[in-house]
Order: C-alpha cells, then sequence, then structure tokens
C-alpha cells in the first residue's frame, strides 16, 4: 500500500489569495473529497511541521476506522516508510542536480522505481494490520485515487472520485449513491462560480465577505442534503472524516503561509545586504 500521506501534495484546488479565503470555507471539503488530502498514501517530508504526520494520521484512522493497536503499528509503518523516501530522496538529489535535461528523465524513472517499491513494501505491511474491509478502504481511498491522479487510470471525473471514495469509506449502496451523484455535482458547480465570483471581486473586502457567507450557506446546504441520503452512523462517520480533513488543511494551509513569510524575509535580507 502506498502510505496515505502521499506527496501531497493535496494540491491546492485554486492560487490566489481569492482562491485561499474560499478555501478556508467551502473548497477543502470537496478538495478533500475529490483528491483526498488527501488521494494517495500520504508521504510525510522532512519539511512538514511535527503535528503534520499526527494530523494525516488522524484523517486516516477517521476513514478507515483504526482502534487503538492498529493506529499505533500503522504509526510506525509510515514513520519508516517516511524514513526511507527520504533516503531515496538524498540518494538522488546530488545526480539530479549534475544531470543535463537530457539525462533527467532516466534518472527520475529510476528513482520513481525506487520509490514504487518502498510504496509496495508499505502496503504489504499494512495487509498484515488492517482486516480485508479495511484495505479495500485504503485501497480505494489511497491507491486507486493516486493512480488516476498520477493519470495512470481513465477517471477523470471528480463527481465519480467522490463517489467511489464515500462508497469506500461510508458503505454507500447503489441507491445512496445514485441520489448523492446531483448533490455533489450541484457543489463541484457551486464552487466554480464562487471561484469565478471571487476573481472577480478581488479587492473588495465587502464583495470577499458576501462570497465566504454564500460559501458558508452552500456547504451547509450540501450537508443537509446528504444527511437526507445517508443513515445517521455513516452521517457521523462522514463528520468524523471531514473534521480530520479540515484539522490536516488548516494547518497545511499554515504552514504555506510561514513558508511564504520566510520566503519574504529571505529576499529582504538579500535586498538588505546588497544596498
Amino acid at each position: 500500500m502506498s502510505s496515505p500521506f502521499r506527496f501531497t501534495r493535496l494540491r491546492t484546488l485554486w492560487a490566489g489569495a481569492c482562491v485561499a479565503l474560499l478555501a478556508a470555507v467551502l473548497l477543502p471539503t470537496l478538495a478533500a473529497q475529490a483528491q483526498g488530502t488527501g488521494g494517495g498514501t500520504p508521504s510525510m517530508g522532512s519539511s512538514q511541521q511535527p503535528d503534520m504526520q499526527k494530523l494525516r494520521l488522524d484523517l486516516m484512522a477517521a476513514q478507515l476506522e483504526l482502534d487503538d493497536q492498529q493506529r499505533s503499528e500503522v504509526q510506525t509503518i509510515l514513520a519508516d516508510q517516511r524514513s526511507r523516501q527520504q533516503s531515496v530522496m538524498k540518494k538522488y538529489r546530488p545526480r539530479m542536480q549534475q544531470a543535463d535535461s537530457t539525462e533527467r528523465p532516466a534518472i527520475q524513472k529510476e528513482m520513481q522505481g525506487e520509490m514504487q517499491s518502498v510504496q509496495e513494501q508499505t502496503q504489504t505491511r499494512l495487509a498484515e494490520v488492517l482486516n480485508e474491509s479495511q484495505m479495500a478502504t485504503y485501497r480505494t481511498v489511497y491507491v486507486d485515487q493516486q493512480q488516476q491522479q498520477a493519470g495512470q487510470q481513465q477517471n477523470a471525473d471528480p463527481v465519480n472520485r467522490i463517489l467511489d471514495r464515500r462508497t469506500a469509506e461510508l458503505g454507500l449502496t447503489d441507491q445512496q449513491r445514485s441520489e448523492l451523484r446531483p448533490i455533489y455535482q450541484q457543489q463541484m458547480e457551486n464552487m466554480q462560480q464562487l471561484r469565478k465570483d471571487a476573481r472577480s471581486a478581488q479587492g473588495n473586502q465587502q464583495e470577499m465577505q458576501k462570497i465566504q457567507q454564500r460559501a458558508r450557506q452552500m456547504q451547509q446546504q450540501t450537508q443537509q442534503q446528504i444527511g437526507e441520503v445517508l443513515s445517521e452512523e455513516q452521517m457521523q462517520k462522514l463528520q468524523s472524516i471531514q473534521q480530520a480533513q479540515r484539522a490536516l488543511q488548516q494547518a497545511q494551509r499554515r504552514m504555506r503561509q510561514q513558508r511564504m513569510q520566510q520566503m519574504r524575509q529571505q529576499r529582504q535580507q538579500r535586498g538588505g545586504g546588497g544596498q
């Protein structure tokens, strides 16, 4: 199994200040649904803050309903995967830096092969910890969607990806999938319109506040509609997953903001040193 904390990238849906504003309200939920905060097994790079690993594990625990013993064993497996991935990166970094443009594709392919081997070994170890149902969910939520994002599968429909994830996580029936499809489709269209409006309102704080309010109202309406389709048990699990997703995404945004601030400070220091 690829480890659920992959190079994630999770992959911000929209760039720019307005997008970040919406991301705090409506976009994170659907972004995580469509891509999986992540999709693909999470890779935990050394540049991440210490609590990121716990937040990613919290999300996986909610999705797979891990017990305490499983959580402890999965944490060890993923930590080992992270260490081995970092070793592979360290091994290939000098070669990539020294290679010219004609040599890099071959080196990248070689590195990807080693990374894939690490992920496959992680999957084998996880299969010894998770039960059959948990493994099936893991494959859908992390492995299959990772391959889709890498272009290895032909399921380009984001609504299908959401439904596949929710089916694996919540055990949706065919009838529930059918009823949820137009709800998620409408949510996707709402997001596209919000993004368009946010770009038009850039720099207008009053309009951006109105857009935020619309986003909250749309999200509340969507949750209500989903709640009418799911059972009480399914809805409780979905809320646990979404809570873990929001915590992870908020931490990722804080981390990006800190990096941008550090970059600005470095540029200022370089500029000051040159005077």
